[in-house]
């Protein structure tokens, strides 16, 4: 009788295998492009203009408020681009430096509608909005009003305003009906007159668009002169006074433009050197050493309450029949 077979060895547990589960990688969302059966791919989708400070939060801009532009693109942000123009006689006048999605208008723009144009470079065609016209507030207004009706009155009068020149030294810009003047800050006096321009022989100023409160005066056949007023309020305020008064006021802003094709020269030229630092056009102003000047009449801008409705500015053939009449 055959033995049996010998017992296999008693198996030996092996060890359990984790189970991996796969996780697939995070993945940032991306903006895919919306389908439109009349117009195919909306590359740029949902663009819009507030105002978002100043005046009426999503009211009509008005001069120093914040306009605030947005809009998704296909493929994010990093691939939407933003042009800010000012619409003026039909046509688009392109702002300089104007390329981001905040602006903030200033007398160039007083009384003209904006418009934001947003690309995708992605593809597709621009889409842009247009804003109101551009306004100011009450007390603004019926600041200017006051000063224009006492420029233009049977007794004119001056307006002065404290600014500074382009090397930081105290200045004074005096306004009255028919002429502007630039004096020295602290004395008053023919020998302290920098500038006498009369409006008539086509005088104008041209704001610089990188600059809050620098702005020129152009003179017709004399060199321009650099200033910086105490405030972008200011600034407006003054530059806004001077073109009603001024028969070329319509021609400020082709001026401004040329001066920014200009080789050499002015304000725009700085810029092309880098010179876009107000802090470092301030350095030079800071302790001059001058007393301050206390003209006749000076220009205050104040936080007053508002008046119900803001008043019309003076148009400029108002402004032509009041100095007609004064005469």
């Amino acid at each position: 009788q055959r033995a049996p077979p010998p017992a296999a060895p008693p198996a030996v547990a092996s060890a359990a295998q984790p189970r991996v589960a796969y996780v697939p990688e995070a993945r940032r969302a991306v903006i895919e492009p919306e389908m439109s059966d009349d117009e195919g791919i909306e590359y740029v989708s949902g663009a819009a203009v507030r105002q978002v400070s100043g005046g009426h939060p999503g009211g009509a801009p008005v001069l120093g408020g914040t306009l605030q532009a947005s809009a998704e693109f296909v493929g994010g942000p990093s691939k939407g681009e933003v042009s800010w123009y000012r619409l003026r006689g039909g046509r688009e006048e392109p702002i300089s430096g104007a390329d981001g999605l905040s602006y903030t208008p200033t007398a160039d723009d007083f009384e003209l509608r904006l418009r934001v144009a947003f690309s995708s470079v992605v593809g597709g065609d621009p889409v842009t909005v247009d804003t109101q016209p551009v306004g100011a507030d009450a007390g603004f207004m019926a600041e200017l009003n006051k000063q224009l009706g006492s420029l233009l009155g049977k007794r004119s009068g001056e307006a002065s305003f404290s600014v500074r020149g382009g090397g930081g030294e105290g200045r004074v810009v005096v306004l009255s009906r028919d002429k502007l003047k630039v004096r020295k800050k602290g004395r008053v006096g023919s020998d302290q007159t920098l500038l006498k321009a009369e409006f008539s022989a086509g005088l104008s100023l041209a704001m610089d668009p990188f600059d809050d409160v620098r702005f020129e005066v152009l003179p017709e056949g004399s060199e321009p002169v650099d200033l910086s007023a105490d405030s972008r309020r200011g600034r407006d305020m003054l530059v806004l006074i001077a073109r009603r008064l001024s028969p070329a006021s319509g021609a400020t802003h082709a001026r401004a433009a040329a001066a920014e094709e200009e080789e050499e020269g002015g304000f725009m030229d700085d810029r092309k050197r880098g010179f876009s630092d107000h802090e470092e056009a301030g350095s030079a102003s800071e302790g001059d050493g001058e007393e301050d000047f206390k003209p006749k009449m000076r220009i205050s801008i104040r936080n007053t309450p508002a008046p119900a409705a803001a008043a019309a500015p003076l148009s400029v053939s108002e402004v032509d029949r009041r100095r007609a009449g004064a005469g």
